[in-house]
């Protein structure tokens, strides 16, 4: 008796936009998890301004901004404007009614203190790795290092951040630990997995 043969049954077209759906939310709940996309320094830099100006997005400050408010400062065109705007920026933070902004003063303070001991290979330590968690964050509650996974590699330097550690200047609390590696003379993050060597950008932190 020959054995009889069936065709595969095709999905009807509701199980297909069905399964279509599932997947446009798990591409979107995994593109959100995995935050915005780093900006190099190049990104957030306007050259329509003066060299006090220009790169005052880079660092933390492009982690405090929202994307609109990066948008509009890279649309400026003359110092005057950034100065309006950097005072509209800090006044909208301002967590008090009174005179004076705490906020913006916690941010002046650490930049100060980023530039005197983070300052490296020609990039203020404000528009630095280092300099942009400092700054958000606070000094870290500890430092450590751990052998290079490159062979012959720096160290691994480690900054670590307990969960008692407030929330920063982003209004976020930082994460347990932040990685940096050195690259020629300037220390920047470390990405598992990728060589330090093969990155030519001062990146904003991740999420």
């Amino acid at each position: 008796m020959p054995l009889k043969r069936t065709a595969g049954r095709i999905p009807s077209p509701f199980f297909v936009v069905a399964v279509l759906g599932v997947l446009a939310v798990l591409v979107f709940f995994l593109a959100c998890a995995a935050g915005p996309p780093a900006r190099s320094a190049a990104d957030l830099t306007n050259p329509a301004l003066g060299p006090e100006h220009s790169s005052w997005l880079i660092g933390p400050i492009a982690r405090i901004a929202t994307a609109e408010e990066i948008r509009q400062y890279l649309a400026l065109t003359d110092d005057a404007q950034a100065e309006t705007f950097i005072e509209r920026f800090w006044a909208s933070r301002n967590p008090t009614s009174g005179a004076g902004n705490p906020l913006r003063q916690a941010f002046d303070e650490r930049a100060a203190q980023a530039d005197r001991q983070l300052t490296e290979a020609g990039f203020r330590g404000r528009h630095t790795d280092r300099g942009s968690i400092y700054i958000l964050y606070g000094p870290p509650s500890q430092t450590d290092h751990e052998v290079s996974p490159i062979p012959n590699g720096p160290p691994i330097e480690v900054w670590g951040y307990t969960a008692t550690t407030p929330a920063g200047l982003d209004g976020k609390r930082p994460q347990p630990r932040y990685r940096f590696i050195k690259k020629g003379d300037l220390t920047v993050f470390y990405v598992p997995g990728q060589d330090p060597r093969l990155r030519n950008r001062v990146e904003t932190p991740p999420q």
